[in-house]
C-alpha cells in the first residue's frame, strides 16, 4: 500500500514535472513572439527593395553615378536598389521627397553640391534644411570643376588669361549655366581671386556654352570634368587647369589652379543621405557597404573613366562637418562677390 502510494504521488508528480515543462515551453515561446513583435522592423534591415532618390533627370552624371552606385549597394545589401529619378526645381523636389520619407532606410538620396552648399546660399526661403533636414551618411563621389577654351585660343595657361583680364577689364567672357549656377560661382571666385572683372555670359546648359567656346563667342567655360572630357580628349578643348587642390588622375597633365593661384579650391561631389531620424544602425550599415564600395576597382575605374573619383568619408559626423563647412565657404563667395539672390 504504501509503494502504491509512492508510485501514485511519483506520477502525479511527474505529470505535474510535465505540465510544467510544457507550460514554460509556451510562456517562453509567448515571450518570444512579444519580443519579436516588439523589434523595430529595421531589425533585419533591410529585408526589401530600397530605393535610391536621384533628383535630376536620367543620362547625366548624376544618375549615371547612382546607377553604378545602386548595383554595388544591391550586392553588398543583398537586396535590389532601384534608381527613381525625381528632377526639378533644380534638384529640390527629389531632395524634398527623401526629408519627408520615412526613416526607415527604404528612401536614400543622391546628394550633390548644387542643392546642399550652394543653392542655399543664393535662396532666401529654401525649402528644406539642405544639411540637418536628413541623415547625411558619406561622401561618395568628388571631382573637379575644369576651365576650358577653345583649342584655338591664344591662351595657353590660367597666367595668360589673367594677364589678358587685368590688361582688358569685362573684354574677358565666360560661360555658366546661369546666375547661382556651379560654373557661374567658380568663375567669380576667380575674378575675385585674380582681382579681374570678366563678361558673364549664361546658357541654359552645358552644351551650348561649349559649343561657343569651341568656336570662339566666349573666352572660357569652367564646368564640372566629365561634360567637357570628350572635347578635351578628342583635342577641341584646352584644359587649362581643374579646380581642385590636387591633380585629376583622369587627366593628370592638366595643372590645378592653385598652382597659379595658391589656395584656389572648388570641389564637385555627390554623397548619400537618409531621411530625418534614421536609426543608427542603419545608418552604421549603410556606411560601411558605402566604404567597401569605395575600394572596389572596377567600380573605381568605371568612374574614373569619366572624370570622377570615388571616395567615402571618415564618418557621417565628419561629412556633416565637412558639408558646413561648404555651405559656408560658397556662402561667403555669394557675399563677396555680391551676387544677387535667386528667386
Amino acid at each position: 500500500m504504501q509503494d502504491h502510494n509512492v508510485t501514485k504521488g511519483s506520477s502525479n508528480m511527474k505529470r505535474f514535472s510535465c505540465k510544467s515543462f510544457f507550460s514554460g515551453i509556451l510562456a517562453t515561446s509567448a515571450f518570444a513572439a512579444a519580443v519579436a513583435a516588439a523589434t523595430p522592423a529595421h531589425a533585419a534591415y533591410p529585408d526589401r527593395p530600397i530605393k535610391l532618390i536621384v533628383p535630376w533627370t536620367a543620362a547625366g552624371t548624376v544618375d549615371m553615378v547612382g546607377r553604378a552606385l545602386a548595383e554595388k549597394l544591391s550586392d553588398k545589401l543583398g537586396q535590389p536598389v532601384i534608381v527613381e529619378n525625381k528632377p526639378g526645381a533644380t534638384g529640390q523636389i527629389g531632395s524634398s521627397a527623401v526629408a519627408r520619407a520615412e526613416p526607415d532606410g527604404y528612401t536614400l538620396l543622391l546628394m550633390s553640391a548644387t542643392v546642399h552648399t550652394v543653392s542655399p546660399n543664393l535662396k532666401p526661403n529654401f525649402p528644406f534644411d539642405p544639411i540637418d533636414g536628413f541623415t547625411v551618411i558619406s561622401e561618395v563621389v568628388s571631382f573637379p570643376y575644369v576651365m576650358v577654351v577653345s583649342a584655338e585660343s591664344p591662351y595657353k595657361t590660367v597666367a595668360d588669361l589673367v594677364k589678358a583680364a587685368k590688361e582688358k577689364p569685362n573684354a574677358i567672357s565666360y560661360g555658366s549655366f546661369g546666375p547661382g549656377s556651379g560654373p557661374h560661382l567658380i568663375s567669380e571666385l576667380f575674378a575675385l581671386s585674380t582681382g579681374t572683372k570678366l563678361l558673364h555670359v549664361p546658357y541654359k546648359g552645358a552644351a551650348p556654352a561649349i559649343a561657343d567656346v569651341m568656336g570662339g563667342q566666349v573666352t572660357f567655360f569652367i564646368d564640372s570634368l566629365p561634360s567637357p572630357l570628350g572635347q578635351i580628349k578628342g583635342g577641341k578643348l584646352r584644359a587649362l587647369a581643374v579646380t581642385t587642390l590636387e591633380r585629376s588622375p583622369t587627366v593628370p597633365d592638366v595643372p590645378t589652379m592653385s598652382e597659379t593661384l595658391p589656395g584656389f579650391d572648388a570641389i564637385a561631389w555627390l554623397g548619400v543621405a537618409a531621411p530625418p531620424n534614421t536609426p543608427p544602425a542603419i545608418v552604421d550599415k549603410l556606411f560601411k557597404a558605402l566604404g567597401e564600395i569605395s575600394r572596389d576597382k572596377a567600380y573605381g575605374d568605371r568612374l574614373q573613366a569619366v572624370g570622377l573619383q570615388p571616395v567615402v568619408s571618415k564618418s557621417p559626423q565628419e561629412f556633416r562637418a565637412w558639408l558646413l563647412g561648404q555651405k559656408q565657404y560658397w556662402g561667403d563667395v555669394v557675399r563677396k562677390a555680391n551676387i544677387p539672390m535667386v528667386e
